[in-house]
């Protein structure tokens, strides 16, 4: 089993959109796929359209916790599994913060999980569940817009990571640029430094596109909303090739995370 959670400390950065396309595109290709929701937004259970639930409530709270069994979701999706969040995360991360090494609680509930995939989609904030993904999880993915502030996320992503290093083996799996807008200079440059500085690490880019807005607002992934969209194809290069987008992008967690 490979855990892999998406974390970027700044919102607006397609954070949840690339756990659950990912999600769900690792599911399409027969790996037995668990998404957990960590943010008391509850995006997640709007993104597949169900109804918010506090499932990670009921799996994490001391002295009340359940069985990671008893406290899944099916997505209506074959193979994807989902744990929901809602306003009650607020509450369990209080109680959390007053628990006994609960920089672990994810990694105790995951440790005998029968899922090929766990996916931590993790709130854009630092907290105890924040830290407890980057300590269950093998590998981070970052996802980040192409702007001055979001990639100050990616340095601080890092920064955190390097911090837990006593406590968590957790590594930095790849850098994803998003909302990728080939007609602004910013985003040129800004993938430009961010390549120069994490060179490999920096994943083809993921472009901007409205379809990703109106998946959500139908409860559908991009996968089943809108099949031939650009966030999911890419575009084209100069040759003719497609470069990025989230099949490439799923294409390389299969290839080099879960080899």
């Amino acid at each position: 089993m490979i855990i892999l959670a998406v974390v970027n400390q700044k919102g607006g950065v397609g954070k949840t959109t690339t756990a659950v396309t990912l999600a769900h595109g690792l599911a399409q290709r027969d790996y037995h796929t668990l998404l957990i929701d960590l943010d008391a937004q509850g995006n997640v259970a709007d993104c597949l359209g169900l109804e918010t639930g506090n499932d990670l409530y009921r799996l994490l709270f001391p002295g009340m916790a359940l069985p990671l069994a008893q406290g899944v979701t099916p997505s209506g999706r074959p193979r994807l599994d989902v744990v929901r969040s809602d306003r009650t995360t607020t509450q369990l991360k209080i109680a959390l913060g007053a628990a006994d090494m609960r920089e672990y609680v994810l990694d105790d509930l995951l440790k005998d999980a029968s899922y090929d995939v766990v996916i931590l989609d993790c709130a854009p904030s630092m907290d105890v569940l924040h830290t407890a993904a980057m300590v269950a999880a093998h590998y981070i993915l970052i996802p980040t817009r192409l702007d001055q502030l979001a990639v100050k996320g990616v340095r601080d992503v890092l920064t955190t990571l390097q911090g837990l290093s006593r406590i968590s083996t957790c590594q930095l799996g790849a850098i994803i640029p998003t909302f990728y807008d080939r007609q602004t200079n910013e985003s040129l440059l800004q993938l430009k430094h961010l390549a120069r500085h994490f060179k490999e690490q920096v994943w083809p880019p993921i472009p901007q596109d409205v379809h990703c807005r109106e998946s959500t607002r139908y409860g559908k992934t991009l996968w089943e909303y809108a099949p031939q969209a650009r966030a999911l194809l890419g575009y084209t290069h100069t040759r003719g090739q497609s470069v990025g987008g989230y099949i490439q992008m799923v294409d390389r967690v299969e290839e080099v995370l879960l080899r």
